[in-house]
């Protein structure tokens, strides 16, 4: 006669593990490091043996991973952090469940036993090459009888942590946000010369593929979003280790922004209410330190400042005579502050011959003219 046996677990052993596993990850293979730093961590029995929400929660089941090694482990929160920059929950869409789980574990298993990560976990999928296909391609629906591949249920539904729906724009902000960590994130391991191969194929596949103008430009200024990561504050926690790790206060925000805007009358009222929606919600990912709104045609018109707390911005155009840009860069080099680029939404046509290029990226949002003679242009299209 057989009794259930209640599992004692050694919950501080768990957490010693998982975090020499974070530092071995962030010595390492500083892009996995970094990107799984950034995911908060909870531990309990919610899922069998581990799962990374859509929200980007990363679940752990102490039971299931107090067996593992240290090495399967790195190998294991990589994996975990693998589904959160592909945004592989809010991709299955209407897929099945566990089929999906393996289509995606096919990419990621071989995409880090490629980058030579920990130690593969014994029962999980691998299919040779498999990084070298999206999700999309492996999928199979007959896979919904497979299980998860040896790892466990660890794609979440599209869900707030409540377990309710999430809409469209919180997709949308979940898949921007993923993109943030992702390329911030190869920032670091570049630097320290420690990017794989595999990993830097997504990250050209994320900035490369041809998008509508508010994706192009939300792309720019993501890149613009500043590191979380200092040499300066050491972290204490693994101090007495004898690791002596960048101490971590990672919110995503950039620089100050100014954003010019052209009231000669050239941009209608439709464009600059499209403008304004989608400049908005931009920003609700980006955090600028600040963002000051210039009115210009051929003078300053007026002026308007945001922090974040101040968010959304809602845009007053005053002007409505003939162009110039110059102002707008006079104001920018008389500014005490520092600026860390400048968004220009126009139709083109002004004088440009005395624009000199200032220290500050320059973006051209612009409604018809293309020719610039300094910065980065992008076509603005109302029906995009």
């Amino acid at each position: 006669m057989s009794k259930d046996v209640e599992v004692v677990v050694n919950q501080a052993e768990v957490e010693r593990k998982v975090g020499k596993a974070k530092a071995l990850l962030i010595l390492d293979h500083p892009f996995f490091g970094t990107v799984v730093s950034r995911r908060p961590i909870k531990y309990g029995n919610a899922v069998p043996t581990a799962g990374m929400s859509a929200t980007g929660q990363m679940m752990l089941n102490p039971a299931w991973v107090e067996p593992l090694s240290v090495k399967q482990i790195m190998f294991l929160m990589a994996h975990e952090a693998m589904h959160y920059m592909l945004s592989h929950a809010l991709r299955r869409k209407h897929r099945g469940h566990e089929a999906w789980n393996v289509a995606c574990d096919k990419v990621i298993n071989d995409t880090l036993i490629e980058a030579n990560v920990g130690e593969f976990i014994e029962g999980g999928i691998h299919l040779a090459d498999a990084r070298h296909h999206a999700s999309e391609e492996l999928y199979d629906e007959n896979d919904d009888d497979m299980g998860s591949g040896g790892i466990g249920m660890d794609i979440g539904d599209a869900t707030d942590e409540n377990g309710q729906p999430l809409d469209e724009s919180q997709v949308h902000q979940l898949e921007v946000q993923a993109k943030i960590d992702t390329i911030q994130s190869a920032k670091v391991a570049k630097q320290s010369g420690k990017l794989p191969a595999s990993i830097e194929r997504i990250i050209d596949d994320m900035v490369t593929v041809t998008t509508p103008w508010h994706e192009k430009l939300e792309r720019y200024m993501t890149s613009k979003v500043k590191d979380g990561y200092s040499w300066n504050r050491p972290n204490r926690r693994f101090v007495g280790q004898g690791l002596y790790l960048p101490g971590y206060d990672y919110v995503p925000r950039m620089g100050e922004l100014v954003l010019a805007v052209d009231t000669s009358g050239s941009l209608s009222n439709d464009e600059l209410a499209y403008f304004n929606a989608h400049i908005n919600r931009i920003m609700e990912t980006c955090l600028p330190e600040k963002v000051t709104v210039i009115y210009c045609d051929y003078d300053i018109g007026g002026t308007q400042e945001y922090t974040p707390d101040d968010l959304p911005i809602v845009l007053k155009p005053v002007g409505g005579g003939g162009t110039s840009f110059q102002p707008v860069f006079k104001w920018i080099l008389d500014y005490a502050g520092e600026v860390e680029c400048l968004i220009y939404f126009t139709d083109g046509w002004g004088d440009q011959d005395e624009l000199d290029e200032l220290a500050v990226d320059t973006v051209w949002l612009t409604t018809d003219r293309e020719e610039f003679p300094f910065g980065e242009v992008i076509k603005f299209d109302k029906e995009e």
